[in-house]
């Protein structure tokens, strides 16, 4: 009961007690007072300032801090898109060149018949040289048609056929063999690929001269390719006096290990094949007369 009596009377004390402070204060009797007790604040007050202030700039440091990771985080996000679209373009433009390089050959060429395919598989035989090309039968191909890829660079021929795929062989099997000319000095022979992946020519003979660097393109001779093609280019020209002939190592113009789109050359007009000459039957002359 006193505890209730103590409480009515708490809030009007309090409000006396205020309205006189505050009227002492206006007349000026408690400046000393308020002097004294500024003397003594002043310190715990600039103390808690400067705490609340270190606190403040902890907090905002941490704040800055997350705003920071975020901003890293989303640059990192930005960064790592274009890269992939850096890499994407690239990948589009490189493959843009070499249809440039496709289409410029059948515009050259219009004579010839050709079928896009791109490669789809490797041999895994160290041994044996062959990709695999998604195009087959149902586009038209057939074995022995040539394949061709940017720079009219003969890559092979059509070995095997499927529905939907087929093998090419590699100039560079050793199995593979094509008619070549020396472009310079129109020297024929036989291009020849080597169990060790390497690209010779055969059967051209010691007293011929072979030169460094010179073109040796497709003669056509034969039938089953076109004429002109690029096959390779001279390095070596190697020449043993025991041999009937010379051969000749070349690099081949088809880089087979980045093939990715070829053309295979499903129609052309071969050089026709000369019929051989009979020598004319002598007719019997008038019997002499004795």
């Amino acid at each position: 009961m006193n505890r209730g009596r103590s409480r009515v009377w708490l809030f009007p004390a309090l409000s006396l007690l205020t309205v006189a402070l505050l009227l002492l204060h206006e007349s000026g009797f408690i400046q000393p007072l308020e002097d004294a007790a500024q003397v003594v604040i002043a310190p715990v007050q600039r103390a808690l300032s400067s705490l609340f202030e270190g606190i403040g700039d902890t907090v905002g440091a941490f704040r800055d801090l997350r705003e920071l990771r975020e901003r890293n985080e989303e640059l990192q996000r930005l960064n790592d898109a274009l890269i992939t679209e850096n890499v994407r373009l690239k990948e589009i433009e490189a493959e843009n060149a070499t249809l440039r390089d496709l289409v410029n050959f059948q515009q050259e060429n219009p004579g010839y018949a050709t079928q896009a395919a791109a490669v789809i598989g490797r041999d895994p035989s160290p041994y044996l040289q062959y990709i695999t090309i998604n195009a087959g039968r149902r586009e038209g191909l057939e074995p022995g048609m040539p394949v061709v890829t940017a720079g009219s660079a003969l890559v092979g021929r059509v070995a095997e056929v499927g529905l939907r795929s087929a093998k090419v062989q590699l100039l560079i099997d050793s199995a593979s063999a094509v008619n070549v000319r020396i472009q310079s000095s129109r020297i024929t022979g036989l291009a020849e690929g080597q169990p060790d992946g390497g690209l010779d020519v055969t059967q051209i003979p010691l007293d011929e001269t072979v030169n460094v660097g010179d073109i040796v393109l497709t003669s056509g001779l034969g039938g089953n390719l076109p004429r002109g093609l690029v096959v390779g280019q001279v390095v070596e020209a190697l020449r043993r006096d025991v041999d009937l002939f010379q051969t000749v190592r070349l690099r081949p113009a088809a880089d087979v290990n980045r093939l990715e789109l070829v053309l295979v050359i499903t129609d052309f007009e071969p050089l026709p094949i000369e019929p051989e000459i009979e020598e004319p039957t002598p007719t019997p002359g008038p019997t002499p007369q004795p």
